[in-house]
Order: C-alpha cells, then structure tokens, then sequence
C-alpha cells in the first residue's frame, strides 16, 4: 500500500483563476473529493484528512473553492459562474490525475456536483455525498433554515461593522448548540472567511445554476446524506423528503445531537458512512 501526503499545489483553471488543492491517503483506492461550504477551507475536513482508516482506503482530495482561503477571489460576479465552478473542479482532479471520482460536501459546497455535471456530464462522478448539504442551488429554499435565513443579509452586506457581528454567529451556528467548539478551530473558521471582498460572498451565495443537471444525475448515480438533527442551516425532515421524492437512488442519515458539521462533530460516524457508501459503489 502506498500513502500518498503532499504538501499541496496550486492548479490554474480555465480563466487562470489559482485554485489550491492538496490530496492523501490511497491513490490506488477510490477518490472522493471534499467540497467545504460558504466561506470556509478545505482545513475543515482535518479529520477526515488525518484518520488512518480514511488514508488506507480512499485517496482524498480537498481544495479550496475560488473565493476562499488559499485559492485566489477574482473581483467580479461573472468569475463564480457554475462553468467555472465545474472547470476548477476539473482542474483540480486533473492535477491528481483522477477520473470519475466520488464527491462529498459540505453545505454550499452541494452545488458544485451539478456544475460539474452541467459541463462534463453525469458519467464524470461516481456519487454524491452531502455532509449538512443539498443538492443543487434551485431547492435551497425548500429546506432552508430560518437561523441561517436570518444571517444571509449580514454575510452579504457591505456593511463592515454588520459582517463583524454576523461572522462569529455564522461560524458558531456550522455546529449544534450544544457543541462546545474549541477556540482554536473557531478563530480558523473566521479567518478563513474574513479577509475576503463583499463581491466574493455576495457572488458564491446569489449565483445561479441550472438544476436539470440533478434530474439527469438522479438516473446515473447514487446519493447519501449524512445530516445533524440540530442543523441550524438545514430542516432535516426537508431535505429527506425532498431527497425520497425526486432521488431514487439517495440515503439518508440522521445523526441525533449533531449540527451543521457532521464530519467534525461525529467523524467516527461520519467516516463510517462514507466508507460504506464508497465500497457499494465503487464495485
């Protein structure tokens, strides 16, 4: 067996956009590519990047989307656009010279599987796992949760003193209330959103997209969601009806006393499900 740990690249999209990306484990397993959500990093995913069952089975793959953390943030709407989305992501997998991976993630990060399947096809994915995620941009108001509802206006604004205010609510509602998150990950999860222009969230959150790409997806690959009870972004009895109602191939996990985060509140859970998830289908 052959672990693989780099120290990570920076790849270059179509539109020469930088885009950083990094991958460990197997690179003889199945790939699965983690996508973090709303002005966040890839370092979300540390633990799923450090458990050892995860490197021996899976070769992981994790960047940061344009407009966030490391990767660069053109000042303009029209560089968030769903093609440029699926042409990072394509550049990225080419990078690491992985075809047909699997993809997991994380709140936002759900909508970039259909930009990929909008240009490159529902036969350029193996499976979409969604971590506190959705599956396309056109049904987020039907599972929307009134918390974050709230918190939209504040990560939009231009107002600096109003984002300050709102930043910190953000990050503490990605857990459950009840979830005592240490300081260090909390000061990481606003940093990696701060220093960023108003144009850069304002064009991640109000991008468009086409959904016909889920409905095309829905026939070729399976789902899995793997969703916390006290999601403060998500209504978790939504989005598992919207899952049963329009895809026949979907999983769903509830995970009791679990918020926003699953792959950080409940990694032993977490894992498990997307090892399990992987192996079905990766036969």
């Amino acid at each position: 067996m052959s672990i693989d740990i780099s120290p990570g690249q920076f790849v270059t999209s179509s539109d020469g956009t930088k885009i950083w990306a990094d991958a460990c484990g197997n690179s003889s397993k199945p790939a699965v590519v983690f996508i973090h959500g709303f002005a966040c990093t890839a370092d979300a995913f540390d633990k799923q990047y450090a458990n050892p069952t995860m490197l021996e089975n899976l070769y992981i793959i994790r960047y940061d989307v344009r407009g966030c953390g490391r990767s660069e943030g053109p000042l303009s709407g029209e560089a968030y656009s769903s093609e440029l989305q699926a042409d990072d992501f394509k550049a990225v997998i080419d990078a690491y010279k992985v075809t047909k991976p699997f993809v997991a993630t994380w709140s936002l990060g759900g909508i970039v599987p259909p930009d990929v399947i909008s240009k490159y096809g529902p036969d350029s994915l193996s499976g979409h796992i969604m971590m506190g995620s959705f599956p396309h941009r056109n049904m987020h108001s039907e599972v929307v949760h009134p918390v974050i509802l709230g918190l939209i206006p504040g990560l939009m604004t231009e107002d600096i003193a109003l984002f300050a205010k709102t930043l910190p609510e953000f990050v503490l509602s990605c857990v459950s209330p009840d979830y005592k998150l240490p300081y260090d990950v909390y000061a990481k999860w606003i940093g990696g959103a701060a220093p960023r222009a108003p144009i850069v969230r304002q064009s991640m959150l109000g991008r468009g997209q086409d959904s016909t790409a889920v409905t095309v997806a829905a026939s070729h690959f399976p789902y899995m969601a793997i969703q916390g009870e006290d999601d403060q972004h998500l209504i978790p009895q939504k989005l598992e009806k919207w899952m049963k109602d329009n895809l026949p191939r979907s999983e769903f996990h509830l995970l009791p006393g679990v918020g926003h985060s699953p792959f950080y509140e409940a990694p032993d859970v977490t894992n498990k499900h997307i090892l399990e998830f992987v192996k079905k289908y990766s036969a």
